[in-house]
């Protein structure tokens, strides 16, 4: 059961545009807040109002979202209420509730948000916001990471972006950016083949086009949409991934006449070669988090396996052992696991290893329908999403870590290879 002790400084001064105004603490008092018999913490959300004088919200539903945003983590049991009087309150059993209050004037919205303790009605934390009504989802993605800050001690991915693959016609790969939960969807590529798309920060991103005429590493600018090529050879090159860290980029190339791993800075200079084993092809390449291990896919055993080397090519061992065919290596945040592609009993499964081989591998999606590939850990650590197929029909889905609950992401039969941003 999880319990949370809040020391909860009750506010009675007025909200300022996007921060909360300095305030001077009222009473103080401890709560505890417990999980519910399915675990999560019960959490009301009420419908806002309009202020005095203000037209009705008829699409922007900020409260809706924040709803949505709670249910996805599967940390909360949110319930939706019309009012938040104390019988109400009770009769749902929530010891906190969000309730706001807005106004629209032209295309500018004004948000007052307050998480409150249910028998008080006091105030645990509020913001007050000013913005573009399109920008609805970003204000409600904040104020969900507050709540979750407030009451876990962490922010959840509300605020995070994914990358995938979308299949847009007959021979045509595009890549995409959406918010963590599938919406606000914006195509970065609009012809060709783009595919393995990465995040490298929050402003630009990797990925391979066939806009030669072959495969190449190019890099796009998020801000302002320019892009160019940043490894580009007469070979095959793939499987591109940054790290923050070292500020370098390793990928797979085949330039030296074998599929082998290699590094370069983000500018494509300074090339340095980690793996030189023919003809044996080693690739996807991911960087742990704290920049000093690379894992990466090899047949050198007979079929392909994951295998974890120092980032100079050293030290080099070997982490999967069963099944006929592993790939798409991908770090947890704390970096103790790996997810991988799986091949087991006919599909593709995703499954984790510890990095340190003391636990048993454990398939995460064996009980999922469809074939699975490429995952991708959310920053938090507390979900994975992946490529989930079924016949000629591929969308992304994530799955939560400690109960195997899934939630799909997107339902347009075109997506694949996701990645997750960092927050």
């Amino acid at each position: 059961m999880k319990k949370v002790i809040l020391t909860i400084i009750f506010l009675a001064l007025p909200l300022c545009f996007g921060v909360l105004a300095q305030m001077h603490p009222q009473s103080t008092v401890a709560l505890e807040i417990t999980a519910d018999a399915s675990g999560v913490i019960p959490i009301g959300i009420v419908m806002f109002q309009p202020m005095e004088g203000s037209e009705v919200a008829r699409t922007a539903h900020p409260w809706r979202v924040i709803a949505e945003n709670l249910n996805f983590t599967g940390d909360f049991s949110v319930r939706r209420l019309n009012t938040a009087d104390s019988a109400t309150l009770a009769e749902n059993g929530v010891p906190v509730y969000i309730s706001g209050q807005y106004s629209i004037e032209g295309d500018t919205m004004i948000i007052e948000i307050y998480l409150r303790e249910a028998t008080s009605h006091g105030a645990i934390v509020g913001q007050r916001y000013a913005f573009h009504k399109n920008d609805t989802r970003a204000i409600a993605h904040k104020f969900s990471s507050l709540v979750h800050q407030t009451l876990l001690g962490s922010k959840g991915p509300y605020e995070t972006q994914i990358l995938f693959v979308e299949n847009t016609a007959e021979g045509v790969k595009n890549i995409v950016i959406s918010d963590f939960d599938g919406h606000n969807r914006r195509r970065l590529t609009n012809s060709g083949i783009n595919i393995l798309p990465s995040f490298m920060g929050r402003q630009n991103i990797l990925y391979i086009s066939f806009e030669r005429g072959k495969p190449d590493i190019f890099s796009l600018n998020l801000r302002d949409g320019t892009r160019r090529a940043v490894v580009a050879s007469r070979r095959v090159e793939s499987s591109p991934n940054w790290s923050e860290i070292t500020g370098r980029i390793a990928y797979a190339s085949s330039k030296g006449g074998n599929m082998e791993v290699y590094t370069v800075g983000r500018d494509g200079l300074n090339p340095q070669q980690l793996t030189v084993n023919p003809p044996s092809i080693s690739t996807s390449p991911r960087w742990a988090p704290n920049g000093h291990n690379i894992a990466f896919v090899s047949d050198r055993s007979g079929n392909p396996q994951i295998y974890i080397m120092d980032r100079t090519g050293s030290n080099m061992r070997r982490l999967t052992f069963g099944g006929s065919h592993h790939d798409s290596p991908t770090w947890s945040p704390d970096g103790l696991y790996i997810a991988y592609t799986a091949r087991r009993g006919g599909r593709n499964i995703i499954a984790v290893s510890a990095v340190d081989g003391r636990q048993e591998e454990v398939l995460l999606t064996l009980g999922v329908d469809g074939s699975h590939e490429s995952p991708s850990w959310s920053p938090d650590g507390s979900h994975i999403i992946f490529s989930q197929n079924r016949g000629n029909s591929r969308d992304i889905a994530a799955i939560r870590i400690s109960d195997g609950r899934v939630i799909n992401i997107t339902a347009c039969g075109t997506a694949e290879q996701p990645n997750w941003s960092g927050f």
